[in-house]
């Protein structure tokens, strides 16, 4: 250690949660001179936080902590001692960095060192453990063992592997049958009915009248009934087609004979439990109008009153709990159509008869029943074509009324878990995948077999026999790969439909964002959808953005927007590192690579906008579409400027990951547009305009009130760390040379703050408990802010791209003190509209003389509006941006 180096103390969180509060705040009572460093995986209620992944490489976390503890000496590392946590290569880190100061607790937070006095303490803690190790081992062996269910569980993971490797290698793949000819318009309906007759009367009466402006037929396959359901078909439904099986038929086998008769160019299965809501067969046929090469569309099912919604039509392979069925039904949002689902509900929906036949209608394995709709969804998708959702398609389900009738609840469990597994071993083409759905499924069957489940002790037993040889088929490569269809229908993605104006003769512009554009919490968004609004006068748009939480787009979207595609984000603060930036690691996502892709299939978009530097890793998935991304900041020279504020371990780094992907990504996309000309100058290898950010003149306007004395105002987003940095640079440097003039800091912190204060403590932590200090979040309008604001305040020290706040300030006739930073890319912005301050005492010395001089002030702002409306008007930005999209457009 070099001479002088400070002395330090550090805790290794490397227990639980409890334990870890515990071990902090022994270490910070003992030498409390000393500075308390804090290593763990999440933030710590005191200390200076060291983040620790538990992802990543241990030579990367001890890479981090030394670059952390650079110049300093470690006195004490305390670290805890605990079994059964993911830690133990943090407790490998406490020894190396500081063996002589290593401080190690037990669960009882008792301690000691690596000192020879210390060893009697360490041979007993040796000896505890050891005992305790001997107790739990013993505690585990009085557990129940059930040996047949571990034979059968690990029988049936051998015999699925093996079916596997005789699938792919020895057995022939199945012939596709042909398309058939195309079949006149209209409906065929098919229900299969077993002893329904009181069912068939309640549902045939509505169903007739919901067909009555179609050309179409509807087929009752009397399935082995013997309640005269034939005789009541002739008489009292004569326009019904009955096909008669003398013997109870599956369920499959009792469609395929209906659709074997279909004539028209649809057939919908219909269970004869099923009650129809008005205007019904419209919207069904209308998706087959949408969305190209559609197999199904599905009905909303609906459940009488007071009775629990077992199905609702979106189906979904969601990454549940290990105990669940994987497939399940969720509950669809307001105004949500169209998402994509696995399959369509075998008993309400609606098929594209040449694709059903194509596919050879429903695998008759499936026997009596369930799964088939899945299986045959599956393979259609395989194929390329989909199946969706259609919300205003609603119907009425009595669920399992024949069924019931016919078996025990226990006997339909079985039959429901078997036949997954059939389906597993018939229809997943990749090994890979085939081999992690296999494991999940045997594994939650065994689990729930040990707790008295009986049904899944029958499917554990079946599930060899399920993979032997006369089960092993293969039925072509896929031409949809699976891994994608199965996140687009994962239940992470949902379709909105926005302005219903057919605009057919306008261009489509298909727009890529990791955030939602509204409302507008940040600048980013502020500058799409001012751009997005005005632009929608001369293109149909469609949106695909991330959102932290599914849930009904903004109504001020859907009225610029043909369609919204949200993807929900499934986040982690906890990363493995790859050569990518984080921030585009977090980005990446199946779900939105497979929408971004089924989007653009659907709409035959004439550009790809990919919003932020991140989205650029979705160019290639634009396919021939034209690509332009927008750098709303050039993000490595952000990365330089924060290391020219201050050196930091995960800075450096960060920036060489940046310079190689952003770099690379420019010569990935058709333009890309950048928010300044200094911005501009620094794009190689590719094509780059210049559309800077603009102000909406209109709705930000000064009030002619006057402002409160002494109130400043700091607006930014604490998602963003050059804000989090500006705030505690102005609270450390600045706020205190204003202490004569008493004034009040009013800051708008945007959504979340206090989650973004914790995230990013290991490198900034400002002191906002100050007097004076107003702190608030996200606010929807923030002109009554800037109206209070005798002051606004811009203290960054890095930015790239542009700070539409300080547009904003400018358009509301405001006094604005900035450094140079703070309006870094605003080139037309001279001093007489913005005060520049290039060190902390002239910024302190700017603010005081306009608290002070109401006329200055006044006049600033009046130079401040006049430039914002000649140099940032969005109204003219939007122009050049139709002039560039007409441009790409002719070249291309």
């Amino acid at each position: 250690m070099p001479a002088g180096a400070h002395l330090i103390k550090i805790a290794f969180a490397s227990g639980s949660d409890e334990l870890n509060r515990g071990l902090v705040e022994r270490m910070n009572a003992l030498l409390p001179e000393l500075p308390l460093y804090v290593v763990s995986e999440f933030p710590p209620e005191r200390g200076r936080w060291i983040p620790y992944h538990v992802s990543r490489g241990f030579f990367e976390n001890l890479a981090r902590c030394r670059a952390a503890f650079a110049g300093q000496r470690i006195r004490l590392a305390g670290v805890v001692l605990t079994p059964r946590v993911p830690y133990r290569r943090m407790r490998l880190l406490a020894l190396l960095l500081s063996p002589i100061g290593l401080l190690a607790f037990n669960e009882q937070l008792d301690s000691f060192m690596l000192r020879p006095r210390c060893l009697g303490t360490i041979l007993r803690h040796i000896l505890w453990r050891v005992r305790n190790l001997v107790r739990w081992r013993m505690e585990k062996l009085r557990e129940p063992f059930h040996p047949d269910i571990h034979a059968f569980y690990l029988c049936g993971i051998a015999a699925g592997f093996l079916g596997r490797a005789v699938r792919r290698f020895a057995m022939p793949e199945t012939k596709r049958s042909a398309m058939a000819p195309s079949l006149p318009a209209g409906i065929s309906v098919v229900i299969p009915s077993r002893n329904g007759k009181e069912l068939l009367a309640r549902l045939l009466p509505g169903l007739f009248r919901e067909l009555e402006d179609y050309r179409s037929e509807v087929i009752v396959v009397d399935n082995g009934s013997d309640d005269g359901t034939c005789a009541y078909l002739q008489g009292g439904w004569p326009q019904a087609i009955a096909e008669w099986s003398v013997e109870p038929l599956s369920f499959a086998a009792a469609v395929n004979r209906g659709v074997r008769r279909a004539r028209f160019s649809h057939v919908f299965l219909l269970n004869n439990d099923m009650l129809l809501e008005e205007n019904f067969f419209g919207p069904l046929l209308d998706a087959f109008d949408r969305v190209p090469d559609l197999f199904c569309a599905t009905a909303q099912i609906l459940f009488p009153p007071g009775v629990r919604r077992e199905e609702t039509g979106k189906a979904a392979m969601t990454a549940t709990s290990p105990l669940d069925f994987p497939v399940t039904c969720l509950t669809p949002m307001e105004g949500e159509d169209l998402s994509y689902v696995l399959y369509g509900s075998g008993g309400c929906s609606l098929y594209s008869a040449v694709k059903l036949r194509a596919l050879g209608s429903l695998d008759e394995a499936f026997a009596p029943a369930y799964v088939e709709d899945l299986d045959v969804g599956y393979r259609a998708w395989k194929r390329g074509w989909p199946s969706v959702f259609v919300a205003p398609a609603r119907l009425e389900h009595r669920h399992r009324s024949t069924t019931s009738r016919y078996f025990s609840e226990e006997r339909l469990d079985a039959i429901l878990e078997v036949n997954y597994l059939r389906f597993l071993a018939r229809s997943v083409e990749s090994p890979v995948l085939f081999r992690r759905l296999w494991k999940q499924a045997l594994a939650r069957l065994r689990n729930q077999a040990r707790t008295g489940r009986k049904a899944a002790r029958v499917a554990l037993r079946c599930a060899a026999g399920i993979v032997g040889w006369h089960n092993v088929v293969r039925r072509g490569r896929c031409v949809f790969p699976e891994q994608s269809f199965l996140a687009l229908a994962s239940g992470e993605v949902a379709v909105f439909p926005g302005l219903q104006e057919d605009l057919k003769s306008r261009p489509v512009v298909l727009a890529a964002s990791p955030y939602v554009p509204f409302p507008l919490s940040h600048g980013g968004a502020v500058r799409m959808y001012n751009m997005m609004r005005r632009a929608a006068a001369g293109f149909n748009q469609v949106l695909v953005c991330f959102v932290e939480t599914l849930e009904t787009p903004p109504r001020e979207l859907l009225e610029i927007f043909r369609e919204v595609v949200l993807v929900k984000r499934t986040g982690s603060h906890s990363r493995a590192a790859t050569s990518r930036p984080d921030v585009v690691e977090e980005f990446d996502s199946p779900a939105f690579r497979a929408a971004l892709r089924q989007t653009i299939r659907k709409w035959s978009p004439a550009l790809v906008q990919l919003e932020f530097t991140q989205m650029a890793q979705y160019a290639a998935d634009c396919g021939h579409v034209p690509a332009l991304l927008v750098e709303h900041d050039i993000t490595f020279d952000l990365y330089r400027q924060l290391l020219h504020v201050k050196e930091d371990w995960e800075f450096r780094g960060q920036l060489a990951r940046w310079q190689r992907f952003e770099k690379s990504a420019w010569r990935g996309v058709a333009c890309v547009i950048t928010m300044s000309r200094k911005d501009q100058d620094m794009v190689r290898g590719a094509r780059v305009e210049c559309l800077p950010n603009g102000v909406d003149v209109q709705r930000f306007q000064p009030s002619g009130r006057d402002p409160e004395p002494g109130r400043l105002l700091f607006i930014g987003s604490f998602a963003h760390l050059p804000n989090l940095m500006a705030v505690d640079y102005f609270l450390t440097k600045v706020w205190p040379l204003l202490a004569p003039f008493a004034p009040v800091l009013h800051i708008i912190a945007g959504s979340r703050h206090e989650y973004y204060l914790g995230r990013y403590r290991d490198r900034v932590n400002p002191d906002l408990s100050q007097p004076r200090i107003e702190l608030e979040g996200f606010v929807s309008d923030v002109t009554a802010a800037y109206e209070r604001a005798a002051v606004v305040v811009t203290p960054l020290l890095a930015s790239a791209g542009t700070n539409i706040k300080v547009l904003e300030a400018m358009a509301m006739g405001k006094a604005i003190v900035s450094t140079p930073a703070g309006i870094n890319g605003l080139d037309s912005i001279s001093n007489e509209a913005v005060v520049v301050a290039k060190t902390t005492l002239e910024m302190a010395e700017h603010i005081g003389r306009l608290l002070q001089d109401p006329v200055a002030r006044r006049e600033l702002g009046v130079r401040a509006r006049e430039t914002a409306e000649r140099d940032f008007n969005w109204d003219a930005i939007a122009r050049r941006q139709r002039s560039l999209y007409e441009s790409i457009l002719r070249a291309d």
